[in-house]
């Protein structure tokens, strides 16, 4: 009985969390649907009739921004996880000079506070003319999404038996021919889980994006902050315009994760948990 009744609480607690995390969610998603009369009148209450032009006035405003964020968020995490990957099998498995040096003071890098390199890193794009331009926010997202992503891809590494090396030696196999016969197959679902990683920082970063990019050039977080709803029926009120556009931005990211999503587990279990 007992047994029983622990079940139930452990369960009903679970619930309860789930329902109060995803309750702010339903709430931007319902009220994007309704009018603000509907919405000042019952905030928390059910649209009685669907008012789908509030994402048209929505998309219109922040889809400029769908294009510039996609482009940065490719090029920023290919680039990223090409060149972890490299040099995270290099660590794991290769023998050079000050090899242990190296990646200590790599490790060293995910200590340091990312806004005390705010004011240096703004300096240095400003000085290599990279204001207001794409490229300055791809550097410093590939510079600065190295340093973890090595420690995570290196700590996998490690975890391959080292019997599978040494069986592909004895065969005539090469370094590159190993990490591309086995390392990276098996470091797939880890890839995507730091792609997904980096994907939902770059996306959700608002900070950097305001000091690089001016009026003109928008992130989708820098045009959700500076949505200006056009003009519009009485009865329309600009806060449900807003709540739609932070519907539409959640979108990407919601099917992203769900599509991947089992290879995202499969790459927290099987690498990020036994570093």
């Amino acid at each position: 009985m007992s047994r029983r009744r622990s079940f139930l609480s452990t369960h009903v607690f679970l619930v309860t969390l789930g329902a109060l995390t995803l309750y702010p969610m339903f709430f931007m998603v319902v009220n994007a649907m309704r009018t603000g009369v509907a919405t000042a009148t019952s905030p928390f209450g059910l649209p009685s009739y669907f008012h789908w032009m509030n994402f048209v006035y929505a998309w219109d405003g922040i889809a400029s921004a769908f294009a510039l964020t996609g482009w940065i968020e490719l090029v920023s995490v290919v680039v990223t996880l090409a060149a972890a990957i490299l040099a995270s099998y290099a660590f794991a498995r290769m023998q050079f000079q000050a090899k242990n040096l190296l990646f200590t003071i790599m490790f060293a890098l995910l200590v340091i506070p990312g806004f005390l390199t705010l004011i240096p890193l703004f300096l240095e794009i400003r000085d290599f003319d990279l204001l207001n331009t794409s490229w300055g926010l791809i550097l410093p997202y590939i510079a600065g999404g190295q340093a973890f992503a090595i420690f995570v891809l290196r700590s996998f590494i490690e975890t391959i038996p080292e019997e599978m090396f040494e069986a592909a030696r004895i065969d005539g196999a090469n370094h590159w021919r190993m990490f591309l016969n086995f390392v990276l197959p098996l470091a797939v679902p880890m890839l995507i889980t730091l792609a997904l990683l980096q994907i939902v920082g770059i996306y959700g970063d608002y900070v950097f994006p305001s000091l690089v990019l001016n009026s003109t050039q928008h992130t989708v977080s820098l045009a959700i902050a500076n949505f200006t709803p056009p003009a519009m029926a009485p009865d329309i009120n600009a806060v449900n315009i807003q709540l739609a556009a932070f519907t539409l931005s959640a979108v990407p990211i919601a099917i992203l994760f769900f599509a991947l999503m089992k290879y995202f587990v499969n790459g927290m279990s099987s690498g990020a948990l036994k570093m």
